[in-house]
């Protein structure tokens, strides 16, 4: 009987743990798509805030001569 009952809990282990690590997985693999998303955002941000600051330091310096 003692064999049956760790077979039986060896296998429920088995599956949760299974079960548990797809799970967190996605959810990494998801959080890792986002973050990704979110700094493609900030590295156009700050491409626009740089060519802008060109662009303003361009003017001041073409306007004084």
């Amino acid at each position: 009987t003692m064999p049956l009952v760790v077979d039986a809990v060896w296998a429920l282990w088995s599956i949760t743990a299974g079960i548990y690590d797809y799970f967190h997985t996605s959810a990494m693999e998801e959080r890792i798509h986002t973050l990704e998303h979110v700094l493609s955002i900030h590295q156009f941000v700050i491409a626009g805030l740089s060519a802008g600051l060109v662009l303003l330091m361009a003017y001041i310096l073409l306007r004084k001569h």
